[in-house]
């Protein structure tokens, strides 16, 4: 159910059946980091090759940072938003955590910048702190946790629209 609930977010969020953030569906990507995280659950120190629990894991969080930071771009339409949003596009398609790194650091700047100035509603407020939760995540039933907030809270952004 985890999987389906991510690749919902994502595609909820971006408005498209098909976003193409990762080099495989969202689905997949949810399904190797819940796979990676039992074993190492279940068999501390003992990985196998292409585990990389790490980088799995980050790709699930920027998944769900992703999807925030639409809705929340689609909200403000502030430069700063668009410029998150981009570098977490792009992390999105490293293939290491040094890459993705790499990426966010370019628009630290933007990311520095995104809660100053700003106005926004409870409704972008709420879309902010489970962002910043996401970004401070540090486990699966964290980042579960987060997914299960973002759909109801894009449900009732959207509900709010119409």
């Amino acid at each position: 159910m985890s999987a389906s609930n991510f690749a919902l977010l994502i595609t909820h969020s971006l408005n498209t059946d098909n976003p193409g953030l990762f080099d495989k569906s969202e689905g997949a990507v949810y399904k190797e980091f819940e796979l990676a995280e039992s074993r190492h659950r279940t068999n501390p120190g003992q990985t196998r090759p292409g585990d990389n629990l790490h980088l799995k894991f980050e790709k699930v969080r920027l998944g769900v940072a992703i999807a925030l930071m639409q809705v929340f771009y689609e909200m403000s339409e502030d430069e700063d938003s668009r410029q998150v949003l981009e570098a977490l596009k792009k992390a999105a398609q490293a293939n290491s955590i040094a890459q993705i790194d790499a990426e966010i650091n370019k628009k630290m700047k933007a990311f520095d910048n995104l809660y100053k100035d700003l106005f926004i509603n409870d409704a972008g407020e709420m879309l902010l702190g489970l962002f910043e939760r996401t970004l401070s995540a540090d486990s699966k039933q964290e980042v579960d946790d987060i997914i299960s907030e973002a759909l109801k809270l894009l449900d009732y952004i959207r509900e709010e629209e119409n």
